[in-house]
Order: structure tokens, then sequence, then C-alpha cells
């Protein structure tokens, strides 16, 4: 590869064409070497990844590498960034300098927002490695199927009892059920079972291990061109200083490759949607992974939670998603679905084990794919490079930072930014893939080029103070530049489902369009089946209750308490209280769907009110009347009593008033839509 980049040293950020002045001669030995490391592995990367050699003279490498130990994890940081700053030339047409810092590149790495505040540990309690009968075996227990996979696969879910629920196991009482077992049988066990677990190996073993072989005969980014955009559906321009502006990102992925890829394409100005299911979380790096992006839920596994999703991705330009192969599909999001609905779709697709092979299909994470591919293997630490005291055992060793998952998250990214560069100059969509465990070949083979590397103290890097819903937090300064291109955001980092599902409204968009996409109106206040029935049985349980007590006061003061006794004791208003719940539930869920609150909450407040005393008449009548005139005679006197009483008034007024509560439909207003548009919008007119 001809060329050679250019190097400087901080704090002079000036070519470096030679040493100051009175440095010793070991001084400059040891940042020459340390350069030319850094020169290497982003030659290396941007190799593996397909760039030009000619665009590498232009490249700029500053600052000092931090981090180390058996695998020369800095380099690798610096040169994975870089291939997105060289992406980013491309994008922008950029001819002159394009700048990477290898501090904050391995700060970046560690953590680009950083709270001032503790924040909770990433790890679930019962995650970890454990000691088998052979070696050594981890298991990922941060999502709660997979604990309960692992959980089981290990004999430990006991049954709940009548007397009491079934003990949650213990860090011990795990380490004691993987003792006995065979490090390859667990593995298959709880992987099996739905879960995820590696065993410990060998940088040797996984050389000759079918997956390896598999995932080494496959590109770094491997893309293949998918097909034309519409006439109508050109990708947007974008301007110099922010070249995804008006590019909307439709982000289905979790930790945590996935979201920093979409955390750099929203720094550069693109309308970043990330979807998550409704009950997933992740507190400890909710502030570093949803920087500059827009948050929102939707339930994809529901008829219009699909349908939701399905319009977001007809009208996004770009999809990034960490879903195992097929597993997409499953969603009804199929190739042939999104080529339908969104021609010339960007699609970059991210997985742990690769694409083919025998595990292509297998779930899997940055600290288990360290353990499987040898990189955690403590034979691959070097003595005099290792802090850790486990060095001396047999125990994993894990990277100083989720390395595999970071540098596929920048990879991922530079494949965004090429795949827009090349639809915008054809219109052509594509699909690109990487994977964590092609990552880790790359780190492997960086490591037999380079060697171990120095582990140091992290620098004060630059940063900026930002208010978050965490409180204040430092985020770092922009590892690269392009030109007058660097990663920043006015957005702060937010929860997790803070945002409703839409896109962001520009100029490409005319009013009914803007109204279609995000509407002006009152925000939709959706009240789940769950609440639905919750609010129905405990406005008619309210209603029989207030109105016995009313009855017994009433009775008091007309000095006949036996009056107000027999309510108590009486089956007909219980009887009507038991309809009205269901007048309720049922007449909220059909006219919720064609009306705003206020009419709908009226009318099924008035039906269910009609269905109370329907009740309470049947039961006074003994049986079904046996005339139309019966049951009117009786029906009106019930009626003539339950207004003048008061009664009505409760009827009405209770499932009213409890809907607007806090668990139902706090917020709402009159206006408010009781359910959100969940179909599929036709597209853009305009672009």
């Amino acid at each position: 590869m001809s060329g050679r980049l250019s190097t400087v040293s901080e704090p002079e950020r000036t070519p470096a064409v030679g040493m100051p002045d009175g440095v010793s001669d070991s001084a400059r030995s040891w940042a020459t070497s340390e350069h030319d490391a850094l020169e290497r592995a982003a030659r290396a990367l941007a190799d593996a990844s397909g760039f030009d050699p000619d665009t590498l003279p232009r490249l700029r490498l500053t600052g000092h590498p931090f981090l180390g130990g058996a695998y020369p994890v800095g380099a690798f940081a610096t040169a994975a960034v870089t291939t997105t700053a060289l992406a980013l030339a491309e994008l922008t047409g950029h001819r002159g300098p394009i700048t990477v810092d290898a501090a904050l590149a391995g700060g970046w790495f560690r953590a680009a927002v950083r709270p001032r505040d503790e924040q909770p540990s990433p790890w679930a309690e019962l995650t970890g490695d454990y000691r088998a009968a052979d070696g050594w075996v981890r298991l990922h227990m941060n999502a709660p199927h997979h604990r309960d996979a692992a959980v089981a696969a290990l004999g430990l879910q006991p049954a709940d009892t009548a007397e009491a629920p079934a003990a949650e196991p213990t860090r011990d009482d795990v380490a004691a059920a993987v003792a006995p077992f065979d490090a390859d049988a667990l593995e298959a066990l709880v992987v099996e079972a739905g879960g995820a677990a590696a065993r410990l190996r060998s940088v040797a073993d996984w050389r000759e291990h079918p997956q390896r072989v598999a995932v080494a005969g496959e590109p770094l980014i491997a893309v293949a061109p998918t097909d034309n955009a519409r006439p109508d559906q050109p990708f947007p321009p974008g301007r110099p200083e922010r070249p995804l502006e008006g590019v909307r990102v439709l982000d289905l992925t979790r930790v945590l490759a996935g979201p920093v890829a979409t955390r750099a394409l929203a720094m550069l100005g693109a309308d970043v949607l990330r979807i998550d299911p409704p009950d997933w979380e992740e507190p400890a790096v909710e502030p570093d992974m949803t920087l500059g992006k827009r948050c929102a839920r939707v339930d994809a596994r529901t008829v219009e939670g699909g349908s939701e999703l399905l319009a977001l991705v007809a009208e996004a330009d770009v999809l990034v998603h960490g879903y195992r192969p097929g597993a997409l599909a499953a969603l009804g999001l199929d190739p042939e679905t999104l080529s339908a609905v969104r021609p010339g779709l960007v699609e970059v697709q991210l997985d742990a084990w690769g694409y083919s092979g025998p595990w292509a299909e297998r779930r899997g994470f940055d600290s288990l794919v360290q353990l499987a591919t040898g990189i955690a293997s403590p034979h691959a630490a070097d003595a005099t490079t290792q802090a850790d005291a486990r060095a001396a055992s047999d125990a994993p060793i894990a990277l100083p930072v989720q390395a595999l998952d970071h540098a596929t998250g920048w990879f991922a990214a530079t494949a965004a930014l090429r795949a827009v560069a090349h639809a915008r100059r054809t219109g052509e969509g594509s699909r690109s893939r990487v994977s964590l465990a092609r990552t880790a070949l790359e780190l492997e083979r960086l490591r037999e080029l380079l060697g171990p590397a120095e582990a140091r103290t992290e620098p004060r890097l630059t940063s900026a103070p930002i208010d978050t819903p965490w409180g204040v937090a430092d985020v770092l300064a922009s590892p690269l530049q392009v030109g007058g291109v660097r990663l920043h955001t006015p957005h702060p980092p937010r929860h997790l489902g803070s945002d409703a599902p839409y896109w962001l409204v520009d100029e490409r968009h005319d009013e009914e369009e803007a109204e279609r996409v995000s509407p002006t109106g009152p925000r939709a206040v959706v009240m789940p089946t769950g609440g639905v029935l919750a609010w129905a049985v405990l406005s008619a349980a309210i209603v029989w209750a207030s109105q016995g007590v009313l009855e017994t006061l009433g009775a008091a003061l007309l000095a006949q308490p036996d009056i107000g006794a027999r309510w108590w004791s009486n089956p007909a208003w219980a009887v009507g209280a038991g309809l009205q719940a269901v007048a309720l539930a049922v007449s909220w869920m059909l006219l919720s769907r064609r009306l705003t609150v206020g009419p709908a909450l009226g009318l099924a407040a008035a039906l269910g009110a009609v269905a109370h005393l329907v009740g309470a008449t049947l039961v006074f009548s003994g049986a079904w009347p046996e005339s139309a005139e019966q049951a009117w005679s009786i029906g009106a006197g019930l009626g003539v009593a339950v207004w003048f009483s008061g009664a009505a008034l409760v009827q009405l007024g209770v499932p009213v008033l409890l809907a607007l509560t806090r668990p139902f439909l706090r917020g709402a207003s009159r206006d408010s839509r009781a359910v959100g548009p969940r179909y599929a919008r036709r597209g853009r007119r305009s672009r």
C-alpha cells in the first residue's frame, strides 16, 4: 500500500517531521514506535474495509493511545475510528487532511458520555465467568429471558409453593451448579435452551473451529446492492457541515455495537429514531448510547405495533438492526417486504458470530466472543504487560473495554456512510453486514502485527458538560475531524421510550404530509387493554360502594337505618355494577378507535350507567320482565330514584374522573386521540 500517513503527538498537533530538541533518545524511539504502530493499524483496517490507499497520505493521527494489555486495543480503537473518518471524507468529497485523535478514540471506546453521578453496573448479578469441570464458561444473563434459560439449563429454577415464591439463585448457587459440567456440554445446553454462553478457548483452538473458518471467509464489511429508490424518494443531500441532515435512520439495535453506530450517524446530523420493545431496559448504558437520538417504544409482536414499525420503515432512509439472520423476517420485515415498502433502503446489519457457519444464528455478545475466540485466554496475555492479578491463573482476562462491540459499531457506521454516498450517486440501495466475530479476527491479526501494548492511565480528555436526565454529564470531544465536520449534537441523551414513534417533519413535507407524519393536534393518550379492564372494574366497584355510603347516610338522616343496611345485602345494585363494568370496557374499546377522548369517555360512561340500571331492574323484577310495560315500569321507577338520589351523578362521574388519573389517561384533553395512528403511510410526496 503506497503513501505514508502523517502522525503527530500531543500537544504540538503539527506534522511529525521531527522530534523537539531536548527529547531523549529513548523517548524519541518510544514515540516513533508508538506512532508507527498507529499508522500500521490504520493501514491494516483501512485495507480490510476496502478503502483506496491513495486516501491514506491525507490521514493525520494525533494523540497517544492509552488502552493496552495483551492486545493493542488503543491502536485498534484509533484504526476503527479512522475507517469512519475515511468514509466521511468520501461522503463529503473532502480532499484535505483527515484527523483522528488516538486518545479520544480510546476514550470513546470507554464512554463518550460520562455522568458525574455514579451509574449502575452494566452487568447483572449472575452474569460472569464460572469454572466448569474442564475449563471456564461465561454465562450472559443481563436479559431476563437469557437468565431464565441459563438458570433452567442448570436446574436452578425451583417451583413456587403455596407458602412462598421460589428463591432466586445466587452466584454461589450458579457456581456450584456449573462446577460438575463439561464446558462444551454446558455451552451447548444453555444455547439450546435459548440462552447465551461461551466456553473459554485458546487462540489455537479457535483457529481450527468451523465458525472461525467460516468467518475468515467473510469480508470485514460485506456489501450487496439491493434495488433502486423510487424517483420521488431520492436520498436527502445533507449540508456540508451536517452531511447526514435530513437522513432518517431507524435504529433497531440494543447494546452495544449497533447503538455505537447510530450514535455516530446522529452526531453527523441524521434523525435517528431508536425503537425498543415495551419491556426492554438498559439503564447502565442509556446515557452513552442515546446521545443525539430520539427513543420510542413499539411492540412489534402485536398487529398494530407491526403495522406501525412497517410504516416507520417505509419512510426511513437507513435501517440499522442487530437481529440474527432470519430474526427480522419473524417481525414481518423480510427482504421482499423491505424492498416493497422502501425501495432503495440502506440496510446495515450487525451480528455476533457472522453470517455463515454453524453459529450464524447463535446469540452472542462482546464478552462471549472474547472467550470463544481466545482473546480472553490468559495464555494470550504477556505477564509483563498484564496488570490483572488473575494473569497467573487460568481465569479469563477481558479486554480493558468492550472493544469488539465498539469497533464493530464504528465499522457499521463506516458501512452506512459509504452506502449513503453510493445511494446519493446512483439511487441504489444496499445491505451491509458486520459481525463481532469478524472484528475479533482483525484484532487477532493486529496483535500478530504489533504485539501487546502498554496500558497507561487515561489522560485528561477534552470534554463539555451537558445536562441530562442523570444529572450533569461530560461529553468527550469528537475523535475525528474531516474538514469542518466533527461529531457533535445539541440533543442530550434521554431515557428509552421518551419520544413518540414519528419521524421529524422537515421541508420535504407539505402541510398535509406533516400532519400525517407528526400530527400537530394533541398527542395520543392510549389506555392499554389491561388498563381498560382495571379502569372498568375499579369504576364499577367505586360506584357500588359510593352509592351504598350515600344510601346509608341518607337513611341515617331520615332515622331509618334499616333502609341503609338493606343496601349491602341487596344483590340488585351489585349486579348492576357488574354489568356497568362490562359496558364500560366494551364501549371504550369500540368507541376509542373512532372518537377522541372526550366523546368516547362521555358515551362510555353513559352506556355504563344504563347497563347499571338494566342490571338492577332485572334483579328487582325477580325474572325477565313478562312485558315491555312491566320492564318500563320497574326501570322508570328505579331511574327516577337514581336520578333524584344523586346516584346517577356517581354512576356517570366516577368513571370519567377515574379515567383521567395517572394510571389511565393522565394528561388527556377532550380532543386528545385515544389511539395512535398505526397503519403504513404511503410514502413522501417530495424529498
